[in-house]
């Protein structure tokens, strides 16, 4: 629950430090960021989907079974650790291989979710920011500070949004 909430806080302070209108146009901040929003709750399930099916390293079996596994976390206010273990009791794979696979599950979906709550709040173009750490790879640590509009195939990291790369840390700052 708290890495939710967390979560949940810093896309809502990013989101109020760009502008603080938006706050009347998605209402208030819960912690659960879905329970409210049905547009949301049918985005997120969309994007999950779509990103589970980037899992090669999974038996078909289990990718169904591991969509309904990662909503209902993340609906429940579930974490990291949640999904990880969810996903190594499922499929048995190691803790290791899991909390792989769940990290890059959660920054895709935080990025994208980030990225249409900017969009709805207006916003077309972001700011790509790195953790500016010894951690960030070459290519994001080149992005650092690059301006992108989010719809940009070409854009960002081979059209990826912040956060969305494997174990990738960046995030986008909304500027319009």
């Amino acid at each position: 629950m708290r890495f939710v909430y967390a979560v949940s806080q810093f896309s809502a302070n990013k989101t109020r430090t760009h502008q603080v209108a938006i706050q009347a146009k998605m209402g208030p901040y819960a912690l659960n960021p879905l329970r409210d929003n049905a547009k949301l709750r049918e985005y997120t399930w969309g994007k999950i989907l779509e990103n589970t099916q980037l899992i090669k390293t999974m038996q078909g079996r289990y990718i169904d079974q591991l969509k309904g596994d990662i909503y209902r976390n993340i609906n429940a206010g579930g974490g990291l650790t949640d999904i990880t273990h969810a996903i190594s009791n499922r499929t048995g794979m190691t803790l290791r291989h899991a909390d792989l696979i769940a990290t890059d599950q959660t920054g895709k979906i935080l990025a994208q979710i980030d990225a249409y709550r900017n969009k709805q709040a207006g916003s077309t173009r972001y700011i790509w920011r790195s953790m500016e750490d010894k951690r960030v790879r070459l290519k994001h640590r080149e992005l650092d500070g690059k301006e992108f509009k989010y719809d940009d195939p070409n854009g960002g990291d081979n059209g990826q949004l912040p956060g969305e790369p494997i174990r990738c840390r960046c995030y986008a700052d909304p500027i319009d």
